[in-house]
This record gives structure tokens, sequence and C-alpha cells, in this order.
């Protein structure tokens, strides 16, 4: 059996793209009969120490900084008493989760004292969206210093999108692999029977637009909503759907006010998984406005439940989304474009139907966890029998 150690910043009950991802590779990689230890920071006030399908969860306690979208391990007891535990330990191969954590400085640290094979796998295609100067300052200082120093270390890095490599190569990366994330079509697909407009008290014939993220400045849902509103006279029987939590959340609903459709467009909250299917059964067009995005999970999910998609043209969702094929792509920060495309598809019930059947035949060709999942296993191997 093979040890694993996964550095992730963030994981359950933590709830976010990233966390799925790792999760689910994790409980693959479990079923393969490989042994998995991640050590993640407690930012839900969780145990220390959980198992969960068969994977080992450390959390350390943390500091949540920046608004709450950047956790930081505390120096403390319980700290140093997990990462004891942890180092007594011995691995075939760490594996750290994108750069800018500190959790991945950490893991290079382990790799370090344990000679381990380091593999980094980054999910970033661009240096972090801040909407502050001196922090945007701050975290491209650290990409080019500690987060350049992890990739030039690591035996092997991943990149989930060729926009993830190439943003790899900007921060010195030499040995590099493009091994997208997954999605699993046979849970990520449409269900017929879902009553959620119903709940909503939206009428059948309206169009639904729904957005599903973590509430933050990034993922540009302030752009949606005034996109949203441009296209109220044009197309009176749109909703919009926003699901999801964070920060930016209070922001959002006092830009959402401020319009005159305040009435048309839902926050739901933090949703489970089926939840969220549900809601993306209900849905006629998904968007996300994101400014900044890996591989976009979200946009993943929609499109494996068959939904035609507005995007975003940035990191790797051109990889997902080509337009008129399998959605369209707009340019961000472009509410004008976004407002212009919204109204074409609220008008155009066919081209969305054909959009969203080639997205989910996408879905269930490229973005397959059995082969992802292999992908790794292959890697992991070839860097132990070195």
């Amino acid at each position: 059996m093979k040890r694993i150690l996964i550095f992730a910043a963030y994981f359950y009950p933590h709830v976010g793209g990233y966390e799925k991802i790792v999760y689910e590779l994790s409980r693959r990689l479990v079923q393969r009969d490989y042994e998995i230890d991640i050590l993640t920071c407690n930012t839900e006030r969780a145990l220390a120490y959980e198992e969960l399908d068969g994977i080992h969860i450390y959390r350390v306690p943390s500091w949540n900084a920046l608004n709450s979208v950047y956790p930081i391990p505390k120096p403390c007891p319980t700290s140093f008493k997990i990462l004891r535990r942890l180092l007594s330990k011995n691995y075939d191969v760490i594996n750290t989760q994108t750069r800018f954590f500190v959790t991945s400085f950490l893991g290079l640290i382990f790799a370090k004292l344990k000679r381990t094979p380091l593999v980094h796998t980054e999910h970033g295609a661009r240096h972090s969206i801040v909407p502050n100067k001196v922090i945007d300052l701050i975290s491209r200082a650290y990409d080019h210093s500690i987060g350049a120093l992890i990739v030039k270390s690591a035996s092997r890095n991943i990149g989930v999108s060729e926009a993830a490599c190439e943003f790899l190569k900007h921060l010195g990366a030499t040995t590099i692999q493009l091994v997208h994330d997954g999605i699993d079509t046979t849970i990520f697909k449409k269900k017929e029977d879902t009553n959620y407009r119903q709940k909503l008290d939206i009428r059948n014939d309206a169009v639904v637009t729904t957005f599903v993220g973590r509430l933050i400045y990034a993922k540009g849902v302030q752009d949606l909503i005034s996109a949203f509103a441009k296209i109220q006279d044009t197309a009176p029987e749109v909703k919009l759907l926003i699901v999801g939590d964070g920060p930016y959340r209070a922001n959002l609903e006092n830009l959402a006010h401020q319009t005159d459709c305040a009435s048309s467009i839902f926050f739901l909250g933090q949703k489970n998984q089926d939840e969220v299917i549900d809601v993306l059964s209900a849905t006629d067009i998904f968007v996300n406005p994101s400014y900044s995005e890996g591989l976009g999970i979200s946009v993943m999910e929609a499109a494996s439940v068959g939904l035609p998609i507005i995007a975003t043209d940035v990191g790797g969702t051109r990889e997902i989304i080509t337009t008129d094929k399998t959605g369209i792509l707009v340019k961000a920060r472009d509410v004008g474009q976004l407002a212009e495309e919204l109204c074409r598809l609220c008008a155009n019930a066919e081209l969305r139907e054909k959009l969203g059947k080639n997205a989910r035949m996408l879905a269930e060709r490229k973005f397959n966890w059995d082969t992802i999942t292999g992908e790794y296993i292959k890697l992991y191997t070839n860097l132990v029998e070195k």
C-alpha cells in the first residue's frame, strides 16, 4: 500500500470546488488501495482528527485572514502535536495543492525533511484577484518567492488546465504535466422530477439563470447582477438564482436591492451536492462571471447537467467552453457583453438546448474521474520507483 500526504488549505467541512476536487481524488485513491492523509486548516471548528471515506483528515487551528479567504495555520500545541505525528510517519509522495497557501509551503518543508518526492498540483491560472492594491502586491511577491520555490522544488507539477500549466511556467516550473480535474457525470445529471421552481414560486415559462460558487469579489457575481438588471426590460420573465455563501454576500445583496429587479434575484445560500443538482435541474442558463479560474468546477458541474453556459474567458474555462458549441465565452468584467449574451440565450430556446447537449457530451468524454485517477497513480508510481 502506498502512502500519500496531501497538504490542502481547505477541506471538508469547508465547501468549495478546490475541496471537492481533493476529496474526489482522495476517495478514489483509497479505493485503489492507497493510504491518504490530509493536513488542512481547521476553518470550520471541526474535529482535529477525523476519518472520512477512508481518508485521514488532520486539521490544524488557523487564522482566517483577508476576510476569511486565506487560512493561516496557528503555531500552537495542537498544531505541533499534529505535525509531529505526521513527521513520524513515512510517505511515498507528498502532494501540495495551490502555491499561494501556507499549507503548500509546509508541504515543501515536510518533503525536504523526509526526503520524499513532492508533487505540486496548481489550481490557479494567474495571480490572485483581490480588490486591495497593497494585498495584490504582497500576493504577487509571495507567488514569485515562496510560490516559485515550491514549484521549482517539486519533482512534478500538475496543472489542472492548460492555462494553469502556463502559469506554472511563469513561476519557473520545468517539470509540468496536464491533468484535468474531473466530474462524476453519473451524479451530476439533470433530474426530470425536480420541483425547485415550485418551491421558489417561479413560473414554468420563466427563464432561470443560476450562479453557483463562493461569494467573494473575484467570482464577479457583482457583474452578473448588474448585467441581469440591464436585461429586465427586454426579458422580464427571467429569474436569477445565486447559490453559495461567503464574505462578499452582504455586498452583493446590497447591490441587488439597489436595482429595480431585486424581487427576481434569489440568494439561496450554501447548498449540499444534492441540492445543487436540484437547482441546476431547474435552471435554463448557467453563468460563471469569475475574474480568475484554474478549471472552473461549477462550470464542469453545469456542463455535466447539460446546461448552456455563459462564462468569462479566464484560466482554463475555454477548455470547457467553445462559443456557440458548448456555451458562450465573454470578456471578464464586461457587463455589457454579459448582458447581451444573456439576452440572446434567453430568447433562443433552441440554442440553449444545443449548447446543453454538447456540454454534457464534453463532460462525459473529457473529464472522466477514472482516467484522471489513473494518471495520478501512474505519476505517483513513476516517482516512487525512481
